[in-house]
């Protein structure tokens, strides 16, 4: 079985086989920026920790094509003005780090309703939701929740364990193509 991570991975490099504009809303450590980087992306990340972008920069540093935002992605919208292929969004706290710190359910839903209208038509969001955290659980329930009644969103597929009812779970949506 594959870790969630990997999964997330392996869909990047299947789908996103042309230099792609990919926006992470939770940068962390880094890991799915630099994946991202050197399949030849170009990455916007955002984190509201100074650890996180600074992990995320050293990791980075020999990409150029990146551009880091210490910023909470609730606010995405004050930094981020093109279109983009693909959001990802790691929900929980920075590992290695203060885990009281740690996305919210409403501060996640502004971040996701931005990045909806910023993602270009038939572009993916791929969101892992940690739910055993604190407040995990509650927090993905929400955003599964929105994404479903979401008419901008089509589903397409998930991934978790499937002996743990609160391992990780990814959720991968398209945007609708609503041109003529």
């Amino acid at each position: 079985m594959l870790r969630v991570t990997s999964f997330v991975h392996r869909f990047i490099k299947d789908v996103f086989t042309k230099p792609s504009v990919i926006l992470d809303l939770t940068l962390g450590n880094g890991n799915d920026a630099l994946f991202c980087l050197q399949m030849g992306h170009r990455v916007l990340g955002l984190d509201i920790q100074a650890l996180a972008i600074e992990r995320s920069e050293r990791k980075c540093i020999a990409y150029p094509k990146h551009v880091f935002h210490q910023i909470d992605h609730a606010h995405l919208d004050r930094v981020i003005q093109e279109d983009l292929d693909c959001v990802l969004m790691n929900n929980g706290y920075l590992p290695y780090a203060d885990a009281h710190i740690t996305t919210t359910l409403e501060s996640s839903l502004n971040a996701l309703e931005k990045s909806i209208e910023r993602l270009r038509p038939s572009g993916f969001l791929i969101i892992t939701l940690y739910r055993k955290q604190d407040g995990g659980l509650n927090e993905a329930q929400g955003i599964e929740a929105y994404l479903r009644q979401n008419k901008k969103l089509r589903y397409n597929q998930s991934y978790t364990y499937d002996n743990d009812e609160l391992a990780p779970l990814v959720l991968i949506f398209q945007k609708v193509d609503e041109r003529p």
